[in-house]
């Protein structure tokens, strides 16, 4: 199981993509290994990886698609109630930019949003998703910082939302 693979499954499900977005989604699926885990120079390779009821650890690809388009459908949902403004995407591109998009302040922009999230959805999937649609709007107003915060939310999502993502994969 992969985070990595998740968020490409989210990346490429969304609607309203360019041209220029396409292409950068799809560079990305090209680096990303057999094992659902990012090759790049200068990239952490982190891996994610699940025990499928103690049997081989391993990536369950259609599993992680499944995961990434049920946290779509939720991203869309929330890109429908303008849940995410523009300045807020514009930030995290001027970070990105500068060089100075942390992970905390990542965390930071997600936990802001979560606010804003309608009733019913729980805190972790929104949380997720949020990062995931952060992730796309980023790459949509400037394609070639995909990679850039694409590794910034992996690296997020890994960190705080292990045991959830292992949950939706129980489910």
């Amino acid at each position: 199981m992969t985070v990595e693979l998740i968020l490409l499954t989210f990346l490429e499900k969304q609607k309203d993509q360019t041209s220029e977005y396409k292409e950068a989604v799809k560079s990305l699926a090209q680096i990303i290994d057999r094992d659902g885990n990012l090759e790049t120079d200068g990239i952490p390779n982190y891996r994610f990886l699940m025990e499928d009821n103690g049997a081989n650890p391993g990536v369950d690809e259609e599993l992680c698609r499944r995961i990434g388009a049920q946290l779509a459908e939720l991203g869309d949902r929330f890109e429908k109630e303008a849940l995410i403004k523009q300045e807020v995407v514009e930030g995290l591109v001027h970070d990105i930019l500068t060089e100075s998009l942390t992970e905390d302040r990542f965390k930071t922009q997600v936990q802001s949003l979560l606010k804003n999230i309608p009733a019913g959805i729980e805190q972790e999937k929104a949380s997720i998703a949020i990062a995931m649609l952060l992730t796309s709007k980023v790459g949509k107003n400037l394609p070639s910082l995909l990679q850039s915060c694409f590794c910034t939310s992996v690296n997020f999502i890994e960190r705080n939302f292990t045991t959830y993502i292992r949950g939706l994969a129980a489910q």
